[in-house]
């Protein structure tokens, strides 16, 4: 299983407060170790050792992810299930904000945790569908073709010398609070003559900043999602 190295190119400070079934918010902070106060929040299931460690890898991926910015999270759900003798399976929900802003960005995420070295794996992360306050918006047409250049310019330099073609349908455009929006869609990519896979993106806007926050690619059935890191600061 793969485990995520903790120590990026960001410096992280995780705070966590070891009571039953309280969990504290944890920061990461680009170039300062001294985060702000932190906000309680319930994380229902899950021991302090569990929470602890997906609380850790989970706030490092979103800030990789989110391309260094400083990131704050909150578990609300942990549910833990055996996958094997040493593994646990755990999923749940949360919310995490960037740079500190007031609005809070559900997300859904599952990892494997291992009980003998008490670490968790890099973790799969949908952000959306959690929070409230979230709604449905008329799509951007200029910000689904920017979406759509960015994702072919990546793929264009994942499989070099081929000609790649996106064809997006069911697009949604959900407003997260009143500076983010997510788009997701679903499509294919056409390779020309090598065929075509189906195509799924999950992307993060910033309407203060006008910059893409996080812009990941699904190809093919059970594909995991792939981050446009050079991408994604806008």
């Amino acid at each position: 299983m793969r485990r995520l190295p903790l120590l990026l190119t960001l410096t992280m400070t995780v705070i966590l407060q070891l009571c039953p079934g309280t969990l504290l918010a944890a920061t990461t902070q680009a170039s300062n170790p001294a985060p702000k106060p932190a906000v309680v929040g319930s994380a229902v299931g899950g021991t302090e050792a569990i929470n602890g460690a997906v609380a850790g890898v989970l706030i490092a991926a979103l800030g990789e992810q989110f391309g260094g910015r400083p990131v704050s999270i909150m578990l609300d759900r942990v549910s833990v299930q055996p996958a094997s003798i040493r593994d646990r399976a755990v999923s749940g929900e949360g919310r995490a904000r960037i740079d500190g802003d007031q609005d809070w960005i559900g997300f859904r995420f599952s990892t494997l945790y291992d009980v003998t070295f008490n670490s968790a794996a890099y973790p799969d992360i949908t952000l959306g569908g959690v929070a409230s306050g979230e709604r449905d918006i008329p799509n951007d047409t200029a910000l689904v073709r920017e979406l759509d250049d960015r994702v072919v310019e990546r793929l264009g330099q994942e499989f070099s010398g081929q000609v790649v073609r996106l064809q997006l349908d069911r697009i949604t455009t959900v407003e997260a609070g009143s500076r983010y929006l997510r788009i997701n869609a679903n499509g294919i990519a056409d390779f020309g003559a090598e065929g075509t896979s189906p195509a799924r993106i999950e992307a993060l806007y910033d309407r203060r900043g006008k910059a893409w926050l996080r812009v990941n690619y699904e190809l093919g059935p059970g594909a995991g999602l792939q981050t446009l890191g050079a991408l994604a600061g806008g």
